[in-house]
């Protein structure tokens, strides 16, 4: 079965656009770095425990913490630093093995304020940083950059002094934080970052804060924290045929559209325009386009989609991976379109394997690494649509076909 297997390194390779995290639903009531989830770090100190909020007071305990709220088994990651020694640092690393450097970096996540305690007004703010490096770094590292932007602040506070916890908040104040900045140096090939949320034992006592959901979005075009179309993108897809690609996207609104224009290269770092077509200038219906690519490159190839205003103004799509041309070494899993979303992967037995399979926001949600041979991939969970599984067998043998998963599987 693939599953969520850890890797045996210290830290997350990007091998796509985006990653997303979330803590699962089982209860965390330990906590080993980079094996509870793979390439996250605590700092040392006190793991005080997994904690469920309800309406009863929770504990005071400073320290490192896993959260739920009213048992509905939600997982978060968070802290409380009152009466701490040291800083409370948690956070995730990365590993640049894309292929290119990559310029500026896209985070999102929620924050939770799990609790008031009586800190006399204290700002109590988890901070946010960030450490690069040529190797492995360590959760305790000097900070090479922050981004106040995506500090996460408490949404109550409150003016009384004292010792006591004053209420839970059992998940019912939240907040989205999203920010994307842009690094002093592109981050290289085979270079490392830690991105990393700090509690401090503040004046008074603290809150319990916490944090979920985290989706990071890694940009190697060198456009810099490039925004989304400003029309209502509902789609955009490169899907090879016989000796053609053919192009596809919808969209849901358009306002002040001109044009779009459709480009194509062998890296994502350097595309070339192959195809315009008109868009609808003001539209409020759902358009579909379609073109075709007849002259695709062989093999790998990068598609990009860019939208221009009347006024010239552009913006692009993400950018969508092609394989043509597949070698008789390259995985072949089956079945494949699968309307149950389960496949099998047929590999050498004596061969070591990876695989990774990313959904359409380049999120990776399965990885398996160990012995080939018949290698079971369960999407059955998911839901259908075409995903990328990338096949890696020893140290020069990379390869990516797609998975699709009909409608009608559960």
């Amino acid at each position: 079965m693939c599953g969520l297997v850890p890797p045996t390194h210290g830290q997350v390779n990007i091998t796509t656009g985006s990653y997303f995290q979330g803590f699962g639903t089982t209860d965390i009531t330990s906590w080993t770095n980079n094996v509870t989830f793979p390439g996250w770090y605590r700092s040392s100190g006190t793991f005080a425990g997994h904690e469920n909020i309800t309406s009863a007071l929770p504990s005071n305990t400073g320290g490192f913490y896993t959260y739920e709220c009213n048992g509905n088994n939600d997982q978060k990651i968070g802290s409380r630093a009152s009466s701490s020694a040291s800083n409370i640092r948690y956070g995730v690393v990365f590993r640049n093995q894309t292929g290119f450097p990559i310029r500026s970096i896209r985070v999102s996540y929620t924050g939770y304020q799990l609790s008031l305690a009586q800190n006399g007004g204290a700002p109590n703010t988890i901070s946010f940083d960030l450490v690069t490096s040529n190797s492995v770094p360590s959760i305790t590292a000097s900070a090479t950059g922050s981004v106040s932007a995506l500090n996460f602040s408490p949404l109550m506070s409150s003016p009384s002094g004292g010792s006591s916890q004053l209420q839970s908040y059992p998940c019912t104040h939240s907040t989205a934080i999203t920010a994307c900045f842009a690094l002093a140096t592109p981050l290289a090939v085979n270079s490392y970052i830690l991105l990393r949320w700090t509690d401090i034992d503040d004046t008074n006592n603290d809150h319990h804060m916490a944090i979920d959901d985290v989706q990071v979005d890694f940009d190697i075009t060198g456009t810099g924290c490039s925004l989304l179309l400003p029309i209502t993108l509902l789609g955009f897809d490169a899907v090879p045929e016989g000796d053609r690609v053919n192009l596809e996207w919808a969209t849901a609104m358009e306002k002040d559209n001109a044009r779009f224009v459709v480009y194509r290269g062998s890296t994502p770092f350097a595309l070339a325009p192959i195809v315009q077509r008109p868009g609808a200038g003001d539209s409020y219906q759902v358009r579909r386009y379609y073109d075709e690519d007849l002259a695709p490159l062989p093999g790998l190839s990068y598609y990009r989609l860019q939208q221009v205003d009347h006024d010239g103004g552009s913006t692009w799509s993400d950018v969508v991976v092609v394989q043509r041309g597949a070698s008789p070494d390259e995985p072949h899993p089956y079945p494949n379109p699968s309307s149950d979303g389960r496949y099998t992967l047929m590999s050498d037995p004596e061969e070591a394997v990876e695989l990774e399979v990313f959904d359409g926001r380049g999120r990776r949600i399965r990885h398996y690494a160990g012995s080939g041979g018949g290698i079971g991939i369960d999407l059955s969970d998911q839901p259908a649509g075409v995903y990328l599984l990338r096949y890696t067998a020893g140290a020069d043998r990379s390869h990516s076909v797609r998975l699709v998963k009909a409608d009608g599987g559960m």
